[in-house]
């Protein structure tokens, strides 16, 4: 089989910048989605081109080599960005669309630009740059191993550390995925705020709180100003997400919309400052 290097310099024009985007945790059942896009040009080949023809798909790898790997990308790449999607916002946007975004923004944070994009999946995130859809994009293509990568390290490293957050649930072991111990543990321990609970495997293991979501209720209406809101997100808010039903998050969540409406405009109006 071709090496994913060789396989992106056969399909890139000479003398140009190219990324590849990928994304991790798309299927777990808690914590983020993670993007990363990789850019490659041929300066950063020639000089490196024996640590890139070591990038495999990021799932082919042990943790410790990916972890390795990882580390060498980042200090050998000329860019690089990695961008997550909370629960929350996969709760309300749907996954799919959390990982665009995710994917967008990846590309945005780059210092340098490429000129294409490969994008593993069969779906662009319409960055504005040329991008080329690769199913199976990080086995075939250095730029999309490398994203491939960075994202599940980014993100398996995040799930390590909410496994100190979050004890019991064993994220440190499965990184959010649904396997028997996960569930076993959620049967155990209920939700928690990082669980994504449109996910029905989970909404059916909730432990939901009528109470907390009218208290809720209560404490956003008493918010005075535009901090308060946003202190309030996550003060209450998010610590509270594993007990509430996510019909009851997007009636707080237009609730929070209007109480910003209403804050901003007396904020903004003149010698509103006092």
């Amino acid at each position: 089989m071709i090496n994913p290097l060789d396989w992106d310099l056969g399909n890139v024009p000479p003398g140009v910048a190219w990324g590849g985007v990928d994304e991790a945790g798309r299927g777990a059942w808690a914590g983020p989605v993670v993007a990363a896009c990789a850019v490659l040009d041929a300066d950063t080949v020639q000089k490196w081109g024996h640590v890139l023809r070591g990038v495999r798909d990021s799932k082919k790898l042990t943790p410790e080599r990916r972890e390795v790997l990882a580390a060498e990308l980042k200090a050998i790449l000329p860019a690089y960005g990695i961008a997550e999607m909370d629960p929350m916002a996969i709760d309300r946007e749907n996954i799919l669309e959390a990982t665009m975004m995710a994917m967008r923004q990846s590309v945005a944070d780059l210092t340098l630009r490429p000129r294409l994009l490969f994008v593993d999946g069969d779906r662009g995130p319409r960055t504005g740059l040329p991008e080329r859809l690769v199913v199976e994009g990080d086995a075939l293509s250095c730029a999309v191993g490398a994203a491939s990568i960075l994202a599940k390290a980014h993100r398996d490293a995040l799930m390590i550390a909410m496994e100190e957050i979050h004890p019991g649930y064993g994220f440190g072991r499965h990184k959010g995925y649904g396997t028997a111990l996960h569930r076993a543990r959620l049967q155990e321990l209920g939700v928690s705020p990082v669980h994504r609970i449109s996910y029905a495997p989970v909404a059916a293991l909730q432990r939901l709180d009528e109470d907390l979501r009218d208290a809720l209720g209560q404490s956003l209406h008493r918010c005075a100003s535009v901090a308060e809101l946003r202190a309030w997100v996550v003060s209450e808010l998010r610590p509270a997400y594993g007990r509430l039903k996510l019909v009851w998050v997007e009636a707080l969540r237009q609730q929070y919309a209007d109480q910003l409406a209403r804050l901003a405009a007396t904020e903004d109006l003149p010698g509103a400052d006092g």
